[in-house]
């Protein structure tokens, strides 16, 4: 019985390479030998006719035709009294998706992110399922019988539940299809983080494999966290609890950061980015938020980014009076003049079908409008369809600064040799280590437990150069103990570093005398980036 199961023919169709590698490895380990992948759904009914397969692994949510249809047109090529098993797993938790899989032909049905020892198992009862209906020919028509029952229980109860859906989401078919669009972006990173994480540390892979695994956990992580993100400013923009803290700054430096962030998927694609401004403009400073800019110009340059094959992106802005007018023009798909008026709106999709060939919430253009709002300026769309868009938005310039008015930031005095001295002020293990493993090879660091140790290491230490305070510590907390520290060592630059999400944090640690606030998690460069921007660099 184990050779015959293990030589059966298995289907895997997915257009996620990550979830087939995880399959396909998963299915070799297992004994598995006749295995076929493909990542386009138009490919499955003539695979089916030529492999033949005994078992079919399938996604629904995928471009071109979907699983659903999938199961549909393999109907007709199934012979009569035969029996192919098909095992969904996608990332759609709905109850009506899993009925409606159930009722057009699956077998079974998992969500992502799976456990691959539950996916073993399914997949061996499949088999056996399917070698007992070979086997017991005579039973065929009791098993029919069954089957055929089956799914008229599940018509007749689907045909219900569509009528019931139907009347409640005629008003809310966009938030919808919105919430399936959320389960499906937060569940396929998952899927790779979980999928990988155990094969990154499993010996019996070469090194050359576990790069792979880690740069695939890397991407899928970024790949949540800017899921998480979008949908933490949507809150706080709906809920009018995002923050505005207006400083002086050079806009010509977000324009730079925003061509350097973009530039390596440009090149890519082979798509040419284009920064487009006025000499005058290098010069210049406003008195606006920076960090709400800079977001605003990454939601436009991805959504750019995302919807353009081939030509260019066009990064610019114009300087009128008392306003800053920036632009980000394309040459990508277009969008359909009717659709114009609702892509800023929450919820909102052009395309929001399970076939579509993009990813991402579609948050993006709603997180844009809403910022530029906050700035006190206004957004605009124009668009041919097949030639490309352009994004136009305005804030205000409201204050001209001054070079002499400029901040200077105080670079201190190293001695040459010597590594400059960082106080990691933080209690959790693993994110001490993380610090420690980043800054090691540059700096010198000493930890701090709780608040009280990070006010009596900085009295005993003058020669501490910077401080990494997060703000959640036990016996003090990090805002009390920079207020401690600020008044005998004023002089002494304090990073702020904390998980909460909450409107005004950021706020709150600068009146508390932070000097500068970074939201967890932050990787090694922007780390990095952030300390050099405080001087401390060892003298060559």
């Amino acid at each position: 019985m184990e050779p015959t199961l293990k030589n059966s023919k298995i289907l895997i169709v997915d257009d996620q390479v990550a979830n087939i590698d995880v399959l396909e490895g998963f299915l070799q380990m297992q004994g598995y030998t006749e295995i076929i992948t493909t990542t386009d759904p138009r490919q499955v009914v003539h695979l089916s006719s030529v492999f033949v397969p005994d078992l079919i692994l399938l996604d629904l949510s995928m471009p071109y035709i979907s699983g659903f249809e999938i199961l549909q047109l393999l109907k007709p090529f199934i012979q009569a009294n035969t029996f192919v098993p098909v095992l969904v797993l996608t990332a759609d938790i709905t109850k009506e998706a899993k009925q409606r899989a159930l009722s057009e032909g699956a077998s079974d049905f998992l969500t992502k992110p799976f456990d691959l020892i539950e996916v073993g198992l399914r997949i061996k009862n499949l088999l056996f399922t399917k070698y007992l209906v070979q086997q017991l020919g005579n039973q065929n028509q009791i098993l029919e019988e069954k089957v055929k029952a089956r799914t008229r229980e599940l018509e007749e109860s689907n045909i219900e539940l569509i009528d019931a859906r139907d009347k409640a989401e005629a008003s809310n078919r966009l938030k919808t299809a919105f919430m399936n669009n959320i389960s499906h972006e937060i569940r396929t990173p998952l899927n790779g983080i979980l999928g990988f994480a155990p094969m990154a540390i499993d010996p019996t892979f070469s090194d050359t494999d576990k790069q792979e695994f880690l740069e695939i956990l890397n991407f899928s992580s970024q790949r949540l966290m800017q899921t998480v993100t979008d949908y933490m400013d949507v809150s706080l923009i709906t809920s009018d609890n995002m923050e505005v803290i207006k400083k002086g700054f050079a806009p010509v430096e977000v324009l730079n950061e925003i061509q350097s962030l973009f530039q390596p998927q440009c090149s890519s694609k082979n798509i040419s980015l284009i920064i487009e401004k006025q000499e005058t403009f290098n010069s210049i400073f406003i008195n606006s938020d920076r960090t709400l800019l800079k977001k605003v110009l990454t939601h436009l340059v991805d959504n750019a980014v995302k919807f353009t094959k081939s030509g260019s992106i066009t990064v610019g802005v114009h300087i009128n009076i008392g306003i800053l007018e920036f632009y980000v023009k394309d040459t990508g798909k277009g969008i359909n003049e009717d659709a114009l008026s609702i892509i800023f709106e929450h919820f909102s999709q052009e395309d929001v079908t399970t076939t579509r060939d993009h990813e991402g919430s579609g948050l993006g253009l709603a997180i844009a409008k809403g910022l530029v709002t906050l700035l006190g300026g206004k957004i605009r769309a124009e668009s041919d369809k097949d030639k490309g868009s352009t994004f136009t938005f305005t804030i205000p310039w409201i204050e001209e600064i001054s070079d002499s008015s400029k901040p200077v930031i105080q670079t201190p005095e190293l001695v040459v040799g010597k590594r400059p001295i960082i106080l990691v002020a933080e209690d959790e293990p693993y994110g001490f280590m993380l610090f420690e493993l980043s800054l090691d090879t540059d700096y010198e660091i000493i930890r701090a437990l709780d608040g009280e140790e990070a006010v009596e290491l900085c009295k005993l230490i003058p020669e501490i150069q910077l401080v990494l305070m997060d703000i959640k510590l036990p016996k003090m907390n990090g805002l009390k103990a920079t207020r401690e520290i600020k008044k005998f060592r004023n002089d002494l630059p304090i990073i702020a570093l904390t998980a909460y999400a909450e409107a005004g944090i950021r706020e709150r640690c600068l009146e508390a005398g932070c000097d500068e606030y970074m939201p967890k998690p932050v990787s090694k460069i922007e780390l990095l980036n952030k300390i050099k921007e405080f001087g401390l660099a060892v003298k060559v």
